[in-house]
């Protein structure tokens, strides 16, 4: 039992990893890091199209990776565990790192 349960949650850890596996998503990450975003301000904030950024926000919310928030016409974005900006973090720096 024990190791389907390990199983399973390393499935969704994979899972999880490779909706990150984008630099768009992974920039999202970063940027929710510093606080709650809407939709606009990500849009702004990453160069890409409003409908290009819902896409990739649609992916990082059906994987419980962000939540959503409404208010009237906007929907602010914001990371469910801040936990999750350590890993993008760790990952920026090994791997962005200018030498």
């Amino acid at each position: 039992m024990n190791d389907e349960y390990n199983r399973k949650r390393l499935e969704q850890a994979a899972r999880c990893l490779k909706v990150l596996a984008h630099p768009v998503r992974l920039m999202i990450i970063h940027l929710l890091g510093e606080g709650e975003l809407s939709v606009q301000e990500l849009e702004k904030a990453v160069g890409i199209s409003q409908s290009s950024v819902s896409q990739h926000l649609g992916l990082l919310r059906d994987k419980e990776i962000l939540e959503s928030r409404r208010v009237a016409q906007q929907v602010f974005y914001r990371l469910r565990d801040a936990r999750l900006l350590q890993l993008t973090l760790i990952t920026r720096e090994l791997f962005c790192r200018m030498e």
